[in-house]
């Protein structure tokens, strides 16, 4: 009976350390930052865009510092409607770039947005 209700007792313990452990997440509620691997992240998708619509290093900045304001937002204590961030992350990049690079990016989506069922692997 010991055996039984000692065994019980150390499944239930490393049950609930192991749940714990796959959050990922630090003290209290504030994801664990990585900035080495969001930086990377960023920067290729700030190349992405760039061999779209061809960007200054200007724009690359200015976009970079929009990338790096909207993370210092979320990585505070209070994380506010991640929705309604990403939403205003995307307007002051679209503001960054002139309209002729909108159209080219705005095409370029349209584009790929047919194409998607079309690829074969």
């Amino acid at each position: 009976m010991k055996k039984i209700i000692l065994s019980i007792a150390l499944f239930a313990t490393l049950a609930v350390g192991s749940s714990y452990a796959q959050q990922g997440r630090a003290y209290g509620n504030r994801p664990v930052p990585n900035n080495q691997i969001d930086n990377r992240f960023e920067e290729f998708q700030i190349n992405k865009l760039d061999n779209i619509v061809g960007l200054s290093r200007r724009q690359e900045n200015k976009i970079k510092k929009i990338e790096n304001h909207y993370d210092r937002l979320t990585a505070g204590r209070r994380t506010p409607n991640l929705k309604e961030l990403q939403w205003k992350k995307q307007q002051e990049i679209m503001d960054v770039l002139t309209p002729a690079q909108r159209e080219r990016l705005m095409a370029f989506q349209h584009g790929n947005k047919f194409d998607r069922h079309n690829r074969r692997g």
